[in-house]
């Protein structure tokens, strides 16, 4: 009796490889859609990043020229604004220029100007070009200068990676379907003739079909917490063990951690309903076979 227990519980079959391939599988989702998050708010960061110096005239008072940047924060275009005193000025063309040539310049000189800094959904090379056409229209201000060669080039880039990355998105849903189906069906195949059995002593087809679909969601529910560990461990935990991943850490400081629970919470969701369905589609089949056709 205990030898017959023990080769029918060898025989049972493992439920490993199906959790360990929906994990992959979510893993792999996952990963891309990070990617995503964290891209975007890497071209955020760089976009953003991008100033707009405005010059004011030499006779204009400081007192004017700050009220200048309190009527300048009312924009919606504007993240932050700095005004850059003429002693600024001066440290920062130091950092730029040798001590030869700073000698011949003095504070007073230099004229006041300012930094401003776009909202990334207005960062854009024709919104830029408006904004300091505008400004220099303003009698306060006597020139308005970005580098407008490094915003067209960011935003191409910017505009090229995303849609790079949308046909990845779109590509490794294909993948994921495909893998997930084929691992559903594989499990299934080998249960056809217990399919078969029970459908021939009479259970109905909504009876048959419970506990595989019940077996999958579990099957998905349980990949979940091993797909999120992966991701937090590959993101956030191998800079620890390997100090040359440490891009991987500046990479992952970009992703917000709410975006990216709900990214992955859509993903564990797409998961058990692929499973599922895939499940019910592979069960079906085997409902519908004749026995002949199961060998």
């Amino acid at each position: 009796m205990a030898e017959e227990t023990l080769r029918t519980r060898r025989k049972k079959p493992s439920a490993l490889p199906g959790i360990m391939s929906l994990a992959l599988v979510m893993f792999m989702l996952g990963l891309l859609g990070f990617s995503v998050l964290g891209f975007q708010g890497l071209s955020r960061s760089l976009v953003e990043g991008s100033s707009l110096d405005i010059y004011f005239r030499d006779s204009i008072p400081d007192a004017e020229v700050q009220a200048f940047e309190t009527r300048i924060k009312k924009e919606k275009w504007l993240r932050k604004s700095h005004l850059v005193s003429r002693e600024e000025g001066l440290k920062q063309m130091g950092d730029r220029y040798d001590d030869d040539f700073m000698q011949y310049v003095e504070a007073s000189e230099l004229p006041l100007s300012m930094e401003v800094y776009f909202v990334a959904e207005f960062a854009t090379p024709d919104q830029i070009a408006r904004t300091a056409r505008k400004l220099e229209t303003d009698p306060l201000v006597d020139d308005v200068v970005y580098q407008k060669n490094l915003v067209e080039a960011v935003d191409k880039n910017v505009r090229r990676i995303q849609w790079i990355l949308a046909g990845l998105v779109v590509l490794f849903t294909f993948i994921a379907i495909g893998l997930i189906n084929s691992s559903t069906r594989l499990s299934i195949f080998a249960n056809r003739f217990i399919i078969k059995s029970m459908q021939l002593v009479g259970a109905t087809n909504a009876f048959i079909l419970r506990p595989f679909l019940l077996k999958f969601a579990r099957y998905a529910l349980l990949a979940i917490p091993i797909a999120a560990a992966l991701l937090v461990g590959l993101l956030y935990g191998l800079h620890f063990f390997w100090k040359e991943f440490a891009t991987i850490e500046e990479f992952a400081a970009f992703i917000p951690w709410q975006k990216a629970a709900v990214v992955f919470g859509c993903i564990g969701i797409f998961g058990i309903l692929l499973a599922v369905v895939s499940a019910w589609f592979s069960t079906r089949k085997y409902l519908r076979s004749k026995i002949e056709n199961l060998y």
